[in-house]
């Protein structure tokens, strides 16, 4: 099919002519959707019937063809290497689909998290900290029996003087509330540990990304926030969006912050190891996305 761009004719033409080559899926993704993705205009077959929207069939086609540059992946895994030198290092590979960034604002409606230059998928830091925050907050709130709720149970763990946590919660080891508030900080101290952007080990035997589909039932509701009770005269309305496929492979690394000489590296891994496989990362991950397996560790 021929496309549409809403951008000068000199412009289209070269984008007609160069979409197919670019190597990086973000710059397609993001700058060469043309208008009928965008405005999600239906698919007809040649009795005119709608088979589906425009938008599932570019980007089906666009995964299709997109062929990830092995020396491009190999390098940016070596540089991460050697920005992690000395962390805690491990990798891991995918059980499901990932999708992180699923909320992201945009022309299509969907958001992915990719590099910015490289168009590669990774995992931000900030997500894998927050991750095995949650999960080392989730167990010692089994291990406390406490009945306050989780963000009043991390401020308490956070914020309070040592002695007001130990006297609140009698049940757990002082040992692990002080790795809890050593590792991730408070307002007015930094935590030991820095979690650094997870990255591409290799390129995936197939391909690196696949489209799937949700379908909203009550559009009405979820577009006035609300406002209109849920009801079964709204028709599903399928959205399509991009996610890393199944069986790509991870690096994962943790690091000692400069600025303090404790070390707390081998507790933090274990505890992201068995979040990513427990919890998952990013978006969807009720439905099992972002569920990781480690190898056995050392």
């Amino acid at each position: 099919m021929s496309y549409t761009y809403l951008v000068p004719k000199d412009a289209a033409k070269l984008i007609h002519q160069h979409a197919a080559k670019c190597q990086n899926f973000g710059l397609q993704l993001g700058r060469y959707a043309p208008q009928e993705v965008i405005e999600q205009t239906d698919r007809l077959d040649d009795r005119d019937k709608v088979i589906g929207k425009e938008r599932g069939f570019w980007l089906c086609d666009l995964c299709k063809n997109f062929k990830p540059d092995e020396a491009l992946i190999k390098s940016t895994y070596q540089r991460w290497r050697a920005m992690t030198e000395g962390g805690a290092r491990f990798k891991a590979t995918l059980q499901g689909r990932l999708v992180v960034g699923l909320g992201g604002k945009g022309a299509l409606e969907f958001g992915i998290t990719l590099h910015r230059v490289t168009g590669l998928p990774y995992i931000p830091g900030s997500a894998l900290k927050g991750l095995t925050r949650n999960y080392f907050l989730l167990w010692l709130a089994e291990q406390s029996g406490t009945s306050l709720n989780l963000d009043k149970f991390d401020e308490l763990l956070s914020e309070a003087e040592p002695e007001e946590v130990f006297e609140a919660l009698p049940k757990l080891d002082r040992e692990h509330i002080t790795l809890y508030r050593k590792m991730f900080g408070s307002q007015g101290e930094a935590g030991t540990c820095v979690f650094h952007d997870a990255v591409l080990v290799e390129a995936p035997p197939r391909r690196l990304f696949t489209v799937d589909v949700m379908t909203p039932h009550f559009v009405k509701y979820y577009r006035d926030s609300g406002k209109q009770a849920p009801d079964d005269s709204d028709s599903p309305n399928p959205v399509s969006y991009i996610t890393v496929s199944e069986g790509v492979c991870f690096a994962f690394a943790i690091s000692k912050r400069r600025t303090t000489g404790e070390l707390h590296l081998g507790d933090a891994r274990h505890m992201l190891r068995e979040a990513l496989n427990m919890l998952g990362v990013g978006a969807k991950t009720a439905a099992g996305y972002g569920v990781f397996e480690a190898a056995p560790e050392s």
